[in-house]
């Protein structure tokens, strides 16, 4: 009888099943793994879209402040003439320009010098006014009293004078040329107490100019013919004679014609800039949020309700009508300045429209894309407005006008002029400037000379003037924040400017009142509100000495500020829908990363567990093959016994 067991280790792929087996349990792993890329999917969606929405906000500062672009533009028929600018508010209209005469200064030369520094050319005092300014003193000494020596002394000394040797060809000469030009830049030189050739350094300015020196170049104001009408100045810069145009003479008996025109092109550049940038955004939220019907599927975005009210809000913002711009404007939208929207959600610009409509009412068509104001009183000028003010018109009420810093003298200057020489001490902050009057000044000289000596010492922010017979003092700016002090050596009532010999200190005082019954703070001539209400943050300016009622300021709300806001809540990394959606997304994202983690390790220890039987049962299996194998040898050896042993017996 034969035993065999080959059959219980026959057929059996271990490796088959444990690879079948693992796939089973794969199964949802590869779902939620096929999930999680989704997910992944609609993240970056909203990613884009973040960047696009942040793209416009960025491009939206080209709207911002549209209403500040200057809008004139000035050509000249004669560019080798002059040159010029013109401010937003230039009249527009042709100007002839003619005559022209370049400012200059003055320049004067001494006599030949065999050398410029070895020989001496004496010592004492170099005195030097320029205009009606102080005296400025210059030692000479032995340690100084060369020609390059006294050129050096000159210049360390700052006296509104430049000095220079130069040499002819024959020898060396002392140069001077004043630092300023115009008539007022006049200068004078003479000495006191002079050895030598130093007596030889002087020169007159006054009437019959004399002295050793040599006239080289007269001091002259700049001058020029606007439509006939003559105007000077102490350069060649004009500023004021036409109103916001600056005009730079370049030419000597040049002329030319200045015409000022309106020029929108910034504004226009300014809106095309948006038009691109909002077009790319739109696109983008098309493409996020599109369905292809031929393949079956849709953007990442389809029919989220978030996206869908943010583009709609956004393409209303073009076709609605502007905030604070009044319905019965004739550009009240920003459709009739030239915008449009088309078929595929995206905006049209025609140009031609929007520089028609700038060119009738600017302020208006400004209001429609940004903050534009505009006041019913010409002493009051919007100035600037924040994020916080509405759109609206409101009340300005005036309680205090703003003031310079003012004082003058106590009597009258005498119609000679002052009895006896005079000593004004100016302070202003941590400065201080002497001035010196002398015997016989009319309240004329009197002006000029202060005026001259403030300007020459860099004390620019006061200025004095004549009024009536007396001396006025101003600061040039309104406010408290404007202070001066004065005081003379000659006591008032003397014959002198009156000022006295008491400290005089004048201080400014800055603009109050409300605007929208709202407090507001006062720096200078500007107001702006700092009380809570729909006018907050709004600026003006209140010129002239009026209180009371000043009329009311309109601010309109342009499209700036209204996309501005809308996009600055949807990209709000704390409240905004984005910043909402991709916490969710990736909330998600984590959820599921952690199941297909847990997942991914039970899969694991199955396997593990599996193989591991399975090695188990082909270890036992191993072994029982081997006593099948042990068992069929042994009945085979016991049958061919049995065998041999009856085969003898029968024998």
């Amino acid at each position: 009888m034969t035993a065999s067991l080959s059959g219980l280790v026959s057929g059996i792929d271990v490796q088959s099943l444990i690879t079948n087996l693992s796939a089973a349990y794969q199964a949802p792993i590869t779902i939620l793994q096929n999930q999680q890329q989704s997910y992944q999917t609609t993240l970056s969606a909203w990613g884009t879209l973040q960047s696009s929405l942040s793209g416009l906000q960025s491009a939206m500062s080209s709207l911002q402040n549209l209403g500040n672009t200057n809008n004139r533009s000035v050509t000249l028929s004669n560019d080798n003439a002059a040159s010029a600018t013109a401010s937003a508010n230039a009249p527009q209209g042709s100007y002839s320009l003619s005559n022209m005469v370049l400012a200059q200064s003055q320049s004067i030369y001494s006599s030949n010098f065999t050398s410029a520094t070895n020989n001496s050319v004496g010592t004492g005092t170099l005195q030097i006014q320029v205009g009606s300014g102080a005296v400025q003193n210059v030692a000479i000494n032995a340690s100084n009293d060369s020609l390059d020596g006294i050129a050096s002394a000159i210049n360390q000394a700052n006296t509104g004078v430049n000095a220079a040797v130069v040499y002819d060809g024959t020898g060396y000469r002392l140069t001077l040329t004043g630092k300023g030009t115009g008539v007022n830049s006049a200068f004078s030189v003479s000495t006191s107490g002079a050895t030598g050739s130093l007596s030889s350094l002087s020169y007159s300015n006054g009437n019959g100019a004399s002295g050793s020196m040599t006239l080289s170049q007269q001091a002259q104001n700049a001058g020029v013919s606007i439509n006939g009408l003559p105007v000077t100045s102490t350069t060649n810069t004009i500023s004021g004679a036409i109103p916001g145009v600056t005009l730079n003479l370049l030419q000597a008996s040049g002329s030319a014609t200045l015409q000022v025109s309106s020029s929108n092109s910034g504004f226009v550049t300014g809106v095309q800039s948006f038009v691109s940038a909002f077009n790319k955004t739109m696109g983008t939220i098309n493409q996020l949020t599109a369905y292809n019907a031929q393949a079956g599927s849709g953007g990442p975005l389809l029919g989220d309700a978030s996206v869908q009210g943010l583009r709609t809000q956004l393409l209303d913002m073009i076709s609605g009508q502007g905030i604070g711009i009044s319905s019965g404007s004739s550009y009240n939208s920003l459709g009739s300045v030239g915008l449009g929207l088309t078929s595929s959600g995206t905006i049209s610009l025609n140009t031609g429209t929007l520089t028609t409509a700038l060119s009738a009412d600017f302020n208006t068509v400004a209001g429609l894309f940004g903050q534009a104001g505009s006041t019913s009183n010409a002493n009051v000028q919007y100035l600037n407005a924040t994020s916080a003010t509405q759109a609206g018109t409101y009340a300005i009420n005036v309680s205090q006008a703003a003031t310079q810093a003012s004082t003058s003298g106590s009597a009258a200057i005498p119609s000679g002029g002052i009895l006896q020489s005079e000593s004004l001490t100016f302070g202003s902050g941590a400065s201080s400037v002497v001035v010196s009057l002398s015997s016989g000044s009319t309240l004329n000289d009197i002006v000029s000379t202060i005026n001259d000596t403030l300007q020459q010492s860099g004390m620019t922010g006061i200025t004095a003037s004549a009024n009536n017979g007396y001396l006025e003092l101003q600061s040039n700016a309104y406010g408290s924040a404007q202070s001066f002090t004065v005081k003379s050596n000659v006591a008032a009532g003397s014959g002198g400017t009156g000022i006295g010999t008491s400290l005089l200190t004048a201080t400014g005082t800055d603009v109050a009142g409300t605007i929208n019954g709202q407090s507001t703070s006062g720096s200078g001539q500007t107001m702006t509100v700092t009380g809570p209400g729909n006018a907050s943050g709004l600026q003006v300016s209140i010129t002239g000495n009026s209180t009371g009622n000043l009329g009311s300021v309109t601010l309109s709300q342009g499209l700036y500020q209204q996309m501005s806001a809308l996009l600055s809540s949807a990209l709000n990394t704390q409240s905004g829908f984005v910043s909402a959606a991709q916490n969710g997304i990736t909330s998600s994202i984590n959820g599921l990363g952690a199941q297909i983690t847990t997942l991914q390790q039970s899969a694991s220890n199955q396997t593990a567990l599996l193989t591991q039987q399975f090695a188990a049962m082909q270890s036992q299996l191993s072994s029982l093959q081997s006593t099948s194998q042990y068992l069929n040898a042994f009945y085979s050896s016991n049958s061919s016994s049995s065998s041999s042993s009856s085969s003898s017996s029968s024998s």
